[in-house]
């Protein structure tokens, strides 16, 4: 199975309790590990979790706490964010993670303020490159329209994606929570799109739900996932720890059951 479970879940600086996970799946489930410098106890718990890691697939996500790569080069923001990939490079050099989840901003984009933040994160997306040359970077649509924090559009986003030949993450809880046609941003990015982040929600917030708790169904979303991206990863990506455990391994179950299905077409 192609199923990663990203840390994010777990309760926090608690990196030991993905273990239940590893002890049900062996190596055949894959973590995608969230970066979070910005709790004081996360790099130590990090350090005692080393072989954790070192067990399965691993793919690393970057620090969103304190980075925002749309800050122009030279702020105080930009300084923080490079605090914190400093950081991250640290670990990429003792883990050697294959891929990256990044993000081109995660903050409000400001009236008239578009354009120059986009050339910032392309600017800041060349460098984190050069810093991390043997991880493929892969670029994650985010910002929520409800939030004012949407960088792009579904057709600016994937037009961009397609002109740079960008490898692509799709996380289909924001795309949903932006109103954007599911199946036909699989389809246009096709083979480009690396990995998925699973979750749900009401269509307007990223509520981070699970897989069917919301107006996304995925009866009929990992269908187009398995058509058009069959290698992609397929990452379960929950914020909150009481859906870690129980609720969790029923969603992994629920998601291999999924993608055994034969594609009955869109």
């Amino acid at each position: 199975m192609n199923i990663y479970i990203d840390t994010c879940v777990l309760p926090r600086s608690r990196l030991e309790a993905g273990r239940i996970y590893r002890e049900r799946y062996g190596s055949s489930l894959g973590f995608e590990l969230l970066m979070m410098f910005d709790l004081p106890d996360f790099e130590d718990n990090l350090k005692r979790n080393l072989e954790l890691f070192a067990e399965g697939p691993l793919a690393f996500h970057e620090p969103v706490w304190g980075v925002d790569h749309a800050a122009p080069r030279g702020s105080v923001p930009w300084e923080e964010g490079m605090y914190h990939l400093r950081l991250t490079q640290k670990y990429a050099a003792i883990m050697h993670p294959p891929t990256m989840v990044v993000h081109l901003s995660n903050g409000p984009v400001l009236p008239g303020m578009r354009d120059s933040m986009l050339r910032s994160a392309l600017e800041n997306l060349e460098e984190m490159q050069e810093m991390f040359p043997d991880v493929r970077l892969l670029t994650e649509n985010t910002g929520i329209r409800a939030d004012r924090t949407q960088l792009l559009d579904q057709q600016e986003f994937t037009d961009l994606c397609r002109s740079r030949m960008m490898p692509v993450l799709i996380d289909v809880g924001h795309a949903n929570a932006n109103g954007w046609d599911l199946p036909k941003l699989i389809r246009g990015l096709g083979s480009q799109i690396e990995g998925f982040h699973l979750h749900n929600n009401d269509g307007v917030h990223d509520l981070h739900n699970r897989l069917r708790n919301g107006t996304i169904d995925p009866a009929v979303l990992v269908p187009c996932m398995d058509r058009y991206a069959p290698e992609a990863m397929r990452v379960i990506e929950y914020t909150r720890p009481t859906l870690h455990g129980d609720p969790l391994l029923e969603d992994i179950a629920y998601l291999q059951n999924l993608s055994e299905k034969p594609d009955q077409g869109e």
